[in-house]
């Protein structure tokens, strides 16, 4: 799929968490914001069952707001038994694009790491079964994110919140994933940059991770999808390209990787 009109005015929030109450309580000023600067799609993030209905409830309510469901590791402990067979109904219902946010983190351990593991490889083998992307989350767990990708055998996936190194992400990439980036890359981290730098272009997705890693320059307040064009802008600057490429290129990819209506 490609853009059957101009991509170069808009852009696409691959990564949100609308449901959280700071943006909830909010929600049509937040998305009418994001309209206006240009954020014409949302992807709004499920972590967990709960989070994942609200997901679809926010999708059912906004035409231009997509969902994704799965059990974010921190929440790994608490999955129910038959936390699969949720996941898997719920991802059948229309606005639903992805599974995730799934992965490991063993920076925080909020799960023990063998339930992180097991259940981060059966959400992947699910996603590869319904033939949907899946969302990893991945934080100092590098070596073994890619040992379950490559043991599943999933080849089409996001590196969201890329923060690790390019061995990582030359890694992702080798095996069809692409990498996301946030805010983050405009705090001033070289190592970011430098991974941002060397990923092409067309591998490359915008989100915010709302309401965290609010970019510069506006830190310290809430984050909001209305926020892409500042991270757009700092990967125009990073890799020497105009902001309306980025928006035209990282458009058409989040378009064709959650194959979303145009």
């Amino acid at each position: 799929m490609t853009c059957a009109y101009s991509c170069e005015k808009m852009f696409i929030d691959t990564h949100a968490h609308l449901y959280y109450n700071d943006l909830y309580i909010q929600l049509d000023d937040v998305v009418r914001r994001a309209d206006e600067a240009g954020v014409n799609t949302i992807v709004c993030i499920g972590t967990d069952l709960s989070s994942s209905r609200n997901s679809i409830s926010i999708a059912e309510s906004y035409p231009n707001i997509y969902a994704t469901v799965g059990i974010h590791p921190h929440d790994s402990k608490d999955a129910p038994s038959d936390y699969l067979s949720q996941i898997r109904e719920l991802a059948s219902h229309p606005k639903v694009v992805a599974i995730g946010e799934m992965g490991l983190d063993f920076y925080r351990n909020f799960s023990p790491i063998d339930v992180q593991i097991d259940i981060f490889t059966e959400q992947l083998e699910l996603a590869k079964e319904l033939e949907l992307p899946a969302i990893v989350h991945n934080r100092d767990a590098d070596d073994k994110v890619i040992e379950v990708i490559r043991k599943v055998g999933i080849h089409y996936g996001v590196g969201h919140c890329f923060s690790s190194d390019i061995e990582m992400a030359e890694k992702l990439l080798e095996l069809g994933f692409h990498i996301s980036f946030t805010g983050n890359i405009t705090f001033g981290n070289n190592n970011t940059e430098f991974v941002l730098k060397k990923v092409p272009l067309e591998s490359i997705m915008l989100e915010t991770d709302c309401p965290f890693l609010t970019p510069v320059p506006n830190r310290g307040k809430m984050n909001e999808p209305a926020n892409i064009p500042y991270i757009a802008s700092r990967v125009a600057e990073i890799k020497n390209v105009t902001k309306v490429k980025v928006a035209e290129v990282t458009t058409t990819t989040a378009i064709n990787f959650f194959n979303l209506p145009v």
